[in-house]
């Protein structure tokens, strides 16, 4: 493990050696990724990258004051330094299910490091979110639609425990762009699951887990939505990210991103950033999604 530790840090390696097995037994490294599990680990466990995800909610204004749900709080690492370090009233849910097991008791056992309450992250899944309707200011998720059983629930969930006036800020992959971050390869936009299992057979990747994902883009997205139409306002799809982040090369190499910055310095090297930017606005190619609407009041 890279992060240093110090004194009042979490045992960072044992907590990296429960999510390396984790990600050994259920074949993600190694049959889907083929970034060593090490560096997985590492990223999972970044403050850093824990702290660029709470500036990411700032996007929907200042936090201070605000209730904040995070959807799929992972390893618990947001949570437990948006409270910490940034003074946020902020929770959590994630599934304690099998496939998750490990992620969920790193969860745990960060709580019991900083003295959290354990009930700052409940053990469950956004389709059956256990808090009352209009509890929560701002309702975040990060990297989580994907995978969940039922995205249209788990929106649906969402906006319910919102408050009127409230935000949603979820940040998803978008599978009608060039890349998929799970296996780190280039991606044919709104490529179907059985060509996509091929695809990445081919490459000596487990499409087995191609059947995880939920495929998700725009035109899902407003399809799942379009039963609240009446209830939200879309204030955006995070294509200001995107073209920023491409103009710049201002972004962290988290995971398969170091990938993706390479093949962002080609374009620029190649001059072809401003015929890039042209096609994947027309053509709704950034990545990831950032979904930020508003619930009317």
């Amino acid at each position: 493990m890279s992060a240093a530790q110090g004194p009042g840090e979490p045992d960072w390696d044992a907590l990296g050696r429960i999510l390396a097995q984790g990600y050994i037994e259920t074949g993600f490294a190694g049959g889907v990724t083929r970034i060593p599990v090490d560096t997985v680990v590492a990223d999972m466990l970044s403050p850093s990258r824990a702290d660029e995800q709470i500036a990411e909610m700032r996007r929907t204004g200042d936090l201070a004051g605000r209730r904040i749900l995070e959807v799929g709080s992972g390893t618990g690492l947001v949570v437990a330094r948006g409270r910490i370090a940034h003074g946020l009233d902020i929770w959590g849910i994630e599934p304690s299910s099998a496939e998750y097991s490990s992620i969920f008791a790193v969860s745990r056992a960060l709580m019991a490091h900083y003295g959290l309450p354990d009930d700052l992250i409940l053990d469950a899944a956004g389709e059956e979110n256990p808090y009352p309707d209009a509890s929560f200011d701002l309702v975040y998720s990060s990297n989580v639609l994907e995978h969940v059983r039922d995205p249209q629930a788990v929106l649906s969930e969402s906006l319910r425990v919102l408050k009127p006036g409230g935000h949603l800020l979820f940040v998803v992959p978008n599978y009608g762009s060039w890349w998929e971050g799970h296996y780190g390869l280039p991606w044919l936009p709104h490529m179907p699951p059985g060509m996509a299992k091929l695809y990445v057979r081919a490459l000596g990747r487990d499409p087995a887990y191609i059947d995880t994902l939920n495929l998700v883009s725009h035109r899902k997205i407003e399809a799942w939505l379009r039963p609240h139409r009446d209830e939200i306002e879309i204030l955006g799809w995070g294509w200001d990210v995107f073209e920023r982040r491409l103009r710049t090369l201002e972004f962290s190499e988290w995971a398969s991103l170091r990938s993706v910055k390479r093949i962002a310095r080609l374009i620029h090297r190649v001059g072809a950033l401003d015929l890039v930017l042209w096609a994947a606005r027309h053509l709704r190619w950034e990545t990831p999604i950032v979904l930020h609407l508003r619930k009317r009041n």
